[in-house]
């Protein structure tokens, strides 16, 4: 880790300290963390910015397979953070990069198009893969053998905070697509009204794992060094927000119980005021 604090989006070095010491209230890694924000682009970033972050994914529940209860609640209540494939016709390619658990490609499996994914654990790649039906890549460069320059749509759903190198993440994305693919991503808003109630135990802001927060101005300085248009973003309700933050203020930690208890009251929050997540969706110019 480097002590010389430096942007991950404008690469200015001053900053001021936002949260000092942040704790892992979802699953209490002992790794605190500091957040600061850039005093030229105003980025919300971590620093110092993790070169290692394997510890950080142990027992990530994130990767583990949920059941079909579970999946067809998710997608109830989720579904608008989701890219919305049907914009494309049959055989259209999609790489779902950072994909998690599979989710989000189960539900695009047998509708007509060309999908693969992409996780950095091999072992969980392997397992989705076998799963699915189709690739799921952990090696960067065998991912762009196989769909470098004839990918139509990249999606990355809630991928980018995590990301230590923002601009690898783009160039990811670019060399991916082909000439006017798409490229989607959805990520926290740090600047919005969810985030301002509850500080630093949001559970968006999930220290150590999330490591920065593009916001509008970010992203279209991201997409011109990288070859996009920004075509349109918008607000998506993600109730977990406002959910899963309750039981950190009222117990100090996570806890699924009374995440359930709060879910109700967190859905009908995000529907009313759809500000802790943004989405973005860039046109790779040709």
């Amino acid at each position: 880790m480097s002590d010389v604090f430096r942007c991950l989006v404008c690469g200015k070095g001053e900053a001021q300290l936002v949260f000092a010491g942040c704790r892992d209230y979802y699953l209490g890694k002992p790794f605190p963390v500091d957040y600061y924000r850039c005093r030229a682009c105003t980025l919300l970033q971590q620093h110092p910015v993790p070169k290692d972050v394997s510890a950080f994914y142990e027992d990530y529940p994130i990767h583990v397979r949920k059941s079909r209860l579970y999946d067809f609640l998710r997608w109830l209540v989720m579904s608008p953070i989701y890219y919305d494939l049907r914009r494309h016709p049959p055989g259209t390619r999609l790489v779902d990069y950072g994909c998690g658990d599979g989710s989000y490609l189960e539900t695009q499996r047998g509708r007509g198009y060309a999908l693969a994914g992409y996780e950095a654990d091999a072992g969980q790649a392997g397992r989705l893969a076998e799963r699915l039906g189709f690739p799921v890549h952990s090696d960067l460069e065998r991912l762009f053998a196989a769909e470098g320059g004839k990918t139509d749509v990249v999606t990355m759903h809630f991928v980018v905070e995590h990301l230590t190198d923002l601009e690898a993440g783009f160039d990811t994305a670019r060399r991916l697509l082909k000439p006017d693919g798409v490229f989607y991503f959805v990520v926290p808003h740090a600047d919005s009204v969810e985030a301002r109630l509850f500080g630093r135990k949001w559970h968006n802001l999930d220290p150590p794992r999330h490591v920065s927060f593009p916001e509008l101005p970010h992203v279209h300085r991201l997409a011109e060094r990288h070859g996009f248009r920004l075509d349109e973003h918008a607000p998506v309700p993600f109730p977990n927000g406002f959910a899963a933050s309750v039981p950190v203020v009222l117990s100090g930690r996570f806890r699924f119980p009374l995440f359930a208890l709060a879910l109700p009251l967190g859905i009908l929050f995000s529907r009313l005021s759809p500000t802790g997540s943004h989405a973005y969706w860039l046109r790779r110019s040709s």
